[in-house]
């Protein structure tokens, strides 16, 4: 695909994005109805100046009641780099803006990936926004009661490079020193006829994400694993799909986000399925589709619209001071997948049965003890490979949840 053919696309899938939106009622939410709304692709303005049409790429034009023309356009320009938009790219932009609208007229530079953190001072100096889109990003229900605050650093992350670099959001931007996480709030900042609350125009930290202790969470996979009537061995996760009415279908693709990371599985709660993508096994396959199964047996579609998984998400199991306001609903999925692949009961009985038949002894180290010497790490390796065979677990998710339960002492 050349950078022309790239271009469209993201032009393509940015318009067909704000068009959803704006279905869904979620431009502008609660204020303008559709006809106070427009959107348009490839739509051509006179320039005096010129004495010519001029043409931008996408245009949202937001209209007062009873009047026939817009009081203010939002201009998008999709640009398809993998680095940071050059400045005369900027300049170029920004310049004909004015031309044609004057100070009507909010400018936002539509980027698919990461920026250097210079961008910012270009953006702020010409008064120009910088908005991030990824077709395949996740879809958080912002900023609404029961939905989910993102906070500004989280943002940040989407759109200027930093080491921390976050999952990819769907849609996210800066502009005027404020960071969004839906078109939603970028245009209600844009617009002074609409009541902001200073909460929706600033994003800032806050706890939306509902507490679930670790034991509420267990109760939850033991009451679906009831409802399947789950006695032994390897959790039928087809089978609990489908007493859950969830879509499974698997693909052979390897699928990557905007930032390269490689995408296992994604859900799309309003669709109610889940999507599967290539693995490296069968055993970290399964614990994906545990996991999105848990997002939605934990009602996580309160706070997100569609949700992708990549494979750094499957080894959060603790919350750390810093964690995102988002990351707690990947801990709280991660938490149920083990729970629900690997009973608690059943999981007790096997380790108890393994620990005999391999010898193991708690010789005053602890009930598991592993360190470097072969007598102590091959008897620990074998009881991994016993627990991965019987339940199709990986051996790294039976490790985790040795763990989280207090059984073993890693000396490593």
């Amino acid at each position: 695909m050349n950078t022309v053919e790239k271009g469209n696309k993201l032009e393509d899938d940015f318009y067909n994005y704000l068009r959803d939106q704006q279905k869904r009622g979620l431009l502008v939410y609660g204020v303008h109805s559709p006809k106070l709304c427009t959107i348009h692709k490839k739509k051509k303005y006179y320039c005096s100046e010129r004495k010519a049409d001029v043409e931008f790429d996408v245009v949202v034009e937001l209209f007062r009641e009873g009047s026939s023309l817009p009081h203010l356009h939002v201009v998008f320009e999709c640009k398809n780099y993998k680095s940071s938009v050059p400045e005369h790219r900027v300049t170029e932009f920004s310049d004909k803006i004015r031309r044609i609208f004057g100070h009507a007229a909010k400018g936002i530079m539509v980027v698919s990936s990461r920026l250097q953190s210079g961008a910012e001072n270009i953006a702020n100096n010409r008064g120009m926004g910088i908005a991030k889109y990824d077709e395949l990003g996740l879809e958080v229900i912002a900023e609404r009661k029961g939905g989910i605050r993102i906070e500004n650093r989280y943002v940040k992350s989407q759109i200027f490079s930093d080491n921390g670099a976050a999952k990819s959001l769907k849609f996210s931007a800066y502009h005027d020193g404020r960071y969004f996480g839906s078109i939603d709030q970028m245009l209600r900042s844009f617009d002074s006829n609409l009541p902001i609350d200073s909460k929706q125009a600033n994003i800032k930290a806050s706890e939306t994400v509902q507490y679930i202790s670790d034991e509420k969470i267990q109760e939850s996979a033991q009451n679906l694993l009831a409802l399947v009537e789950y006695h032994s061995g390897p959790v039928d996760l087809t089978n609990i799909c489908s007493v859950l009415s969830l879509e499974l279908t698997f693909t052979e693709q390897t699928v990557q986000d905007a930032d390269g990371k490689r995408i296992l599985g994604s859900a799309n709660f309003d669709r109610k399925s889940i999507q599967v993508n290539t693995h490296d096994s069968e055993l970290q396959e399964r614990f994906t589709i545990g996991h999105e199964i848990g997002h939605f047996y934990l009602f996580h579609d309160r706070y997100l619209r569609s949700e992708i998984i990549v494979e750094q998400d499957l080894f959060m199991d603790n919350e750390t001071e810093n964690v995102f306001n988002y990351d707690r609903l990947e801990i709280q999925a991660n938490i149920f997948a083990s729970e629900l692949l690997l009973p608690t009961q059943i999981f007790q009985v096997k380790i108890d049965e393994s620990r005999e038949f391999l010898g193991i002894k708690d010789r005053g180290h602890g009930y598991i003890f592993v360190d470097n010497q072969p007598c102590n790490y091959t008897p620990y390796n074998d009881l991994l490979i016993q627990l991965s065979l019987f339940f199709k677990v990986s051996k790294q998710a039976i490790q985790i949840k040795l763990m989280r339960m207090k059984l073993l002492t890693d000396n490593r």
